[in-house]
């Protein structure tokens, strides 16, 4: 089923960089690489969420605790050399995937923007307060720019290499970042996304003392965005990475496209550390903001990838914003939050989930919110319960609403929407 009829329309790349309204290139998603509690790459991990598989299961801490989570099934020591393994595998897949030709690149204008958390185990704590010169080595292993600059170091990057810190919205404010980076004209080529692993003792403590996690005998069951019996989230992990080129660099050298990072929003709503504001006002306004800025209506939106955590408060409070935003079309546009199958992947939510909108506009197909049997009357949108819908995504909004108030909003369009070729769907 031919999803895009463009497609067989005779399209042929334009010779030239198409063009913001403003005069400025285009950014150009070439490149994806993701490692998921479902997949451990990315065409896995997409056939897993088309499916509507679940990652999540019960684990085991090292205090004894049992809880239910959603871990990337790659085998290895916990802690902080896995995020960076998770990255670097993403990077890996990523670069690959988007055919780079490094010998054509100014390797001064390519950066790096990455977001990354995992944890300090406690034997190295341990060693570090006796004083151990081996632990305290560990301990400098650990700090928060580490991935980025190991990513700078494996392919020889030499523009910026930035690391970021918003809560669950990192990666996507990564991504976003990233793309100021080619826009400000400071970079053609820039690595962006975020990593974390921090499935541990201390994280599930904290988030349990805040009465945010989930739980249940059958651990598949156990996220239910937008249903009426969702009682929180399940701490998941993973990573994703994107390969992002001005447009005119990609053109130029046949670059085969998924979408088009044709707008977004990064900002705050100022209220509280934890609490979202209960006035959808703020977070209504970013979203038409950042359509704005992507020169689209709320009426050409295909789909909304949402943050979706399962909590009471975040749900409701993200669907009274779509409904604010978008006004009537708020009816007609379809809403699927992904951490029913992979869990809240903290550090990573936010770029892992904006790869998965990426390959829904790729292939024009929504993935379905699993669990939601009984949708919540306050969750009044189309969450596509159950099953995931073929449908044509020409234009994707991605949302991500972070602890602390931070907040990124990112819009995708299908490259047809610009006269260019896409990437087939695999």
């Amino acid at each position: 089923m031919n999803l895009y009829p463009e497609e067989s329309a005779g399209l042929v790349r334009a010779g030239t960089a198409a063009r913001r309204n403003d005069g400025n290139d285009l950014v150009a998603i070439t490149g994806i690489g993701l490692i998921t509690p479902v997949g451990l790459d990315r065409e896995s991990s997409w056939r897993a969420i088309r499916a509507g598989q679940s990652g999540m299961r019960h684990i085991w801490l090292s205090n004894g605790d049992r809880v239910t989570a959603a871990p990337v099934p790659l085998d290895g020591p916990p802690g902080d050399e896995r995020v960076i393994r998770f990255a670097e595998r993403a990077a890996d897949e990523a670069v690959a995937d988007a055919r780079l030709d490094w010998a054509r690149l100014d390797r001064d204008r390519v950066g790096c923007v990455m977001g990354a958390i995992g944890f300090v185990p406690a034997d190295v704590v341990s060693h570090v307060r006796q004083g151990d010169a081996s632990g305290a080595a560990c301990w400098l292993e650990c700090q928060r720019n580490n991935v980025a600059s190991s990513l700078a170091s494996r392919y020889d990057l030499y523009g910026p290499a930035i690391s970021l810190a918003a809560a669950c919205a990192t990666g996507l404010i990564s991504v976003l970042r990233g793309a100021d980076c080619i826009l400000d004209g400071c970079c053609d080529v820039v690595l962006a996304g975020s990593s974390d692993a921090s499935l541990d003792v201390l994280a599930v403590g904290g988030f349990r003392n805040m009465r945010v996690l989930a739980e249940s005998e059958n651990p598949t069951e156990a996220c239910r965005p937008f249903d009426a019996k969702r009682s929180g989230f399940v701490i998941g992990e993973g990573a994703a990475v994107f390969v992002l080129e001005r447009m005119s660099v990609a053109l130029e050298r046949g670059a085969s496209i998924y979408a088009v990072l044709a707008g977004g929003v990064s900002g705050s709503d100022a209220y509280h550390i934890t609490a979202l504001d209960p006035d959808p006002s703020g977070l209504a306004w970013m979203i038409r903001k950042a359509l704005q800025r992507a020169g689209v209506t709320p009426e050409e939106v295909d789909y909304i990838n949402a943050h979706g955590t399962g909590t009471r408060q975040n749900d409701i409070a993200e669907v009274q914003a779509i409904k604010k935003a978008f006004g009537p079309a708020a009816a007609t546009v379809r809403v699927s939050a992904m951490k029913s199958m992979i869990g809240h992947l903290l550090c990573a939510a936010g770029g892992v989930e904006l790869a998965l909108a990426t390959l829904a506009v790729r292939d024009g197909f929504i993935p379905p919110t699993i669990n939601l049997t009984e949708q919540d009357p306050e969750c009044d949108i189309d969450c596509t319960a159950l099953r995931g819908v073929a449908t044509p995504v020409r234009t994707a909004l991605k949302l991500s609403i972070a602890f602390g108030g931070h907040i990124g909003i990112a819009v995708l369009r299908h490259p047809h929407c610009y006269g260019m070729a896409a990437r087939r769907a695999a």
